[in-house]
């Protein structure tokens, strides 16, 4: 490609000195010339500030700095949004990296079929022991690969309608895979504030409902998995984002598949289950029984069922004081 439209990169940072300076490097050696650099730095209190400012004495106008109070990286992905004046929009993450042909595969890809507004990627992950996972896709997802109709050139692909099907069920695209034209978001289109795990799931459910999907059956990004992410250490509070993500979908996507809405509804059951679970072993009897009913009215089996008069009779021979120590099982806005 002769020369390039401009794409807005979007880092969201918080406490990363020790991993942005490698995401912005990566990005530095991007093949595709035409970018800028939007990092939002979420009320970060580490050195943050200093360890980037070589980069942005380099970059000059080329490189937007940003701070704002901590507010998640929803707010914090939008506030980029926002900012951004490129044609289409990347998003990076600050502990991982783009390979070198990431922005220029992409674009090759949108040029071929104008009428593309978001095209995806499979990408590499470095597991938290250090083992190199080089096609997600391949090696790390249970169920098939994306939806592909048609091959265009070598890897890449152009997505049919079944594509948004497979979204409402699972978690198909990942920020660092993704770019998407600008035009396609809108003022409507954003990260929902005050989701902070499955945000990702809604936005690009959003972005492929409207629009049509390419995809890039190569590796272009790499994740690194460390100790101290969310998706790791905090299950039962990701259990009920998850919860609060796959009603929000039940809800905005009533003419999806049968099919699919049924698996969503089976995957939501289990998370009741999983709920329902937690609360019996920590004898919230009460909230317990309400988190069976719920999964049982998503999917009736009688396992379910059985657990659901096992925890109604203990929430019943639970003494009447001991009510006020109940936890009740969070509510999906």
């Amino acid at each position: 490609m002769a020369s390039t439209p401009l794409v807005s990169i979007i880092i969201p940072t918080f406490n990363s000195a020790k991993t942005l300076p490698r995401a912005i490097l990566s990005v530095l050696a991007q093949r595709a010339l035409s970018w800028e650099l939007i990092v939002i730095d979420d009320g970060s209190t580490d050195n943050t500030y200093n360890a980037i400012q070589q980069h942005r004495l380099r970059l000059g106008e080329r490189m937007q700095y940003h701070r704002q109070p901590q507010s998640g990286s929803s707010v914090a992905r939008n506030t980029g949004i926002a900012r951004a004046s490129g044609e289409y929009i990347a998003f990076l993450d600050a502990d991982d990296e783009f390979v070198p042909s990431k922005l220029l595969r992409q674009l090759e890809l949108f040029c071929r079929r104008p009428e593309l507004g978001l095209v995806f990627s499979d990408f590499s992950c470095i597991d938290v022991s250090g083992k190199l996972h080089r096609s997600a896709f391949n090696e790390l997802v249970e169920e098939e690969g994306p939806v592909r109709m048609e091959e265009i050139a070598p890897r890449q692909y152009v997505c049919d309608r079944r594509l948004v099907d497979r979204m409402v069920v699972s978690y198909v695209i990942s920020p660092i895979t993704a770019m998407v034209r600008r035009s396609v978001l809108g003022s409507e289109i954003r990260f929902p504030p005050g989701q902070q795990y499955s945000e990702e799931w809604l936005f690009f459910l959003d972005v492929a409902s409207r629009c049509r999907v390419g995809y890039v059956g190569e590796p272009l990004s790499i994740q690194h998995q460390t100790q101290g992410s969310l998706s790791l250490t905090s299950p039962k509070r990701n259990t009920r984002q998850q919860v609060q993500a796959m009603q929000r979908i039940l809800e905005r996507y009533p003419d999806a598949a049968s099919d699919a809405r049924r698996k969503l509804q089976g995957k939501l059951a289990h998370c009741f289950r999983q709920m329902a679970f937690d609360h019996f072993k920590s004898g919230e009897y009460r909230s317990a029984r309400s988190a069976f009913w719920k999964a049982l009215r998503h999917h009736a089996d009688w396992s379910t069922a059985l657990h659901l008069a096992q925890a109604t009779w203990a929430a019943r021979a639970q003494k009447p004081t001991d009510e006020s120590n109940q936890v009740p099982v969070t509510q999906a806005g």
